[in-house]
């Protein structure tokens, strides 16, 4: 969470969350057991019943390049999501858009030349989705649209904590969800084939239980994951390296109706977009200080703001 965050709006948010529960609990994910016809049934042939849908929620991250778009269009559209929220960085790009089954749903931005442009030590990843507005508005403040959802960070200094303690390049990030006051962690763990990930289902609810959300890397070209819950696959990302797009796919109809496991699905996709490079930089950062424990790395303000003791944030 950076300075320049409005945590009154976060709170307001969190609240309005709150007083609307979702209808279920999350609880451990089952499969399901299919059963067998009997031969009794066999004999008389009836009206086959229709299978239950396998895929109950469809997501899709899409990046785009800036140059195949209208520049003059694209500060225009800027332009519009600064009226309308505080969420909105001056030096934010429109990179890209989300949609659930097949509808654009989100914008996706970030500040693009402190990630591309900057030297090592100053890369800064700051990523947002926001809904999309409406085209033809008369004042921005009052416009449908153009609301913040949730936002990811690369932590660097998180990340060279984490790399020392596995050994390995290790980049964390931070989602942050407007639905909740929390921030959580994204972490890279270490796997001997392939990647690892792993982040916590905190509870929402009176019933829900603490989980960890696993990502495990499908080895092969691209970025592929299968999302486990305990033993059980939830979701699937299908990352197509070229195009930067990342399609989603729910398996699980309870938490394809779980309003925060979608958006940190949809920041994963995000995130899936960064790891290459998050992890050559990481890894030479950690090269650097392996033995003497010591980086050149300035922190700035807004991440060394992530280590801040909660309890002292209001004094």
């Amino acid at each position: 969470m950076s300075e320049e965050d409005p945590v009154e709006e976060i709170e307001k948010t969190a609240e309005k969350a709150a007083k609307k529960p979702r209808e279920k609990s999350r609880t451990t994910p089952v499969k399901k057991k299919v059963s067998k016809p009997s031969k009794k049934a066999a004999a008389t042939p009836e009206v086959a019943p229709k299978p239950s849908k396998a895929v109950h929620k469809k997501l899709k991250v899409n990046f785009w390049r800036t140059r195949l778009h209208d520049e003059e269009l694209g500060v225009h559209q800027q332009l519009k999501y600064q009226a309308k929220t505080r969420w909105f960085s001056k030096n934010f790009d429109i990179e890209g858009v989300v949609e659930e089954e097949g509808e654009k749903k989100y914008i996706i931005a970030f500040g693009k030349e402190n990630w591309e442009e900057k030297p090592l030590e100053e890369k800064r990843l700051s990523l947002r989705i926001f809904t999309i507005m409406e085209e033809k508005i008369s004042d921005a403040k009052t416009a449908k649209g153009g609301n913040f959802k949730g936002g990811v960070e690369l932590s660097v200094s998180h990340s060279l904590i984490q790399s020392y303690e596995i050994k390995h390049a290790a980049p964390v990030f931070i989602m942050q969800v407007p639905r909740t006051i929390y921030l959580t962690r994204i972490v890279r763990g270490w796997r001997l084939v392939g990647t690892y990930w792993a982040w916590p289902l905190l509870p929402e609810q009176k019933d829900d239980k603490l989980q960890v959300v696993k990502a495990k890397g499908v080895v092969g070209p691209g970025r592929n994951y299968w999302i486990y819950i305990g033993d059980q696959k939830v979701a699937r990302v299908d990352g197509q390296r070229v195009q930067k797009n990342f399609e989603i796919q729910i398996f699980d109809e309870t938490y394809a109706k779980d309003k925060m496991f979608i958006m940190h699905m949809i920041l994963f996709g995000c995130i899936c977009n960064f790891m290459r490079i998050a992890e050559k930089m990481i890894k030479q950062l950690y090269k650097k200080m392996k033995k003497t424990a010591t980086t050149d790395y300035k922190i700035p303000r807004g991440e060394l703001t992530l280590f801040r003791n909660p309890r002292m944030m209001r004094r």
